[in-house]
């Protein structure tokens, strides 16, 4: 049985937002055999890249998403009741989610559409260690590092889902690419991050590219502008 993560639905607080409360999270989803993969800045937190976590990010299959809403709403998070939250508007930076709740006031919990997300990722139950792994993996994610930063999940927590280093990189540039006049650079900053901190950290295995995707990283690593670029424009068309 999931962790029941709720304090009652009548306003009361949810517990604070770490790995556990993510997991919690997560089981509620497993339990109602929700499709979904862990996303967004939490996410990147696993790998062990630093950021600022102001919240959870799933994505989940779209035949699912209201299912998705309701389960964990059921579960303590709250409705959103601002017009002005954040997670309302269309913003010019940066994607918003296809339907949010909150944890508190500032922290939200967003859902994502696969389709508009990881439309090239077919399964997302399917943890085969090559486009899914765990949270909590000690064969492909980092533990904590001297800094603090968090990476992989304790084993004694319910089993999340995230994306493969190598299987995130190829969504985001395919992300950029389709979002290059919106987006694209919000994707290509996630790129930057990923390729410095998860090579320095032994968690990107770039052998695991092919195609378009291996040169643009080789030539990014490189500091080659040039083929960079042209990888980047032969994305999404060949593979």
């Amino acid at each position: 049985m999931p962790e029941d993560v709720s304090k009652g639905q009548d306003g009361s607080e949810l517990p604070p937002l770490d790995d556990r409360l993510v997991a919690s999270a997560a089981a509620r989803l497993d339990a109602a055999k929700i499709p979904y993969v862990l996303w967004g800045n939490y996410m990147l937190t696993i790998f062990g890249i630093p950021t600022v976590v102001n919240g959870i990010d799933f994505v989940v299959d779209d035949d699912f998403m209201d299912a998705a809403y309701d389960t964990l709403h059921g579960a303590g998070f709250k409705k959103c009741k601002s017009e002005g939250c954040i997670g309302n508007k269309k913003l010019s930076y940066a994607p918003t989610p296809h339907t949010h709740l909150h944890i508190t006031e500032s922290e939200r919990l967003g859902l994502y559409r696969r389709s508009d997300i990881l439309w090239r990722l077919p399964n997302l139950l399917n943890v085969d260690g090559e486009s899914i792994t765990l949270a909590s993996d000690p064969n492909q994610l980092p533990g904590p590092d001297i800094l603090g930063r968090r990476g992989r999940f304790q084993q004694d927590l319910h089993p999340v889902r995230v994306p493969t280093v190598s299987q995130l990189v190829q969504a985001l540039l395919l992300l950029a690419k389709k979002d290059q006049n919106t987006y694209g650079g919000y994707w290509m900053n996630w790129i930057s991050y990923i390729l410095d901190f998860c090579t320095e950290n032994g968690v990107f295995d770039k052998s695991r590219l092919t195609g378009n995707y291996k040169t643009y990283v080789n030539a990014f690593l490189e500091g080659d502008h040039t083929s960079r670029e042209q990888a980047f424009e032969c994305i999404g068309l060949t593979e």
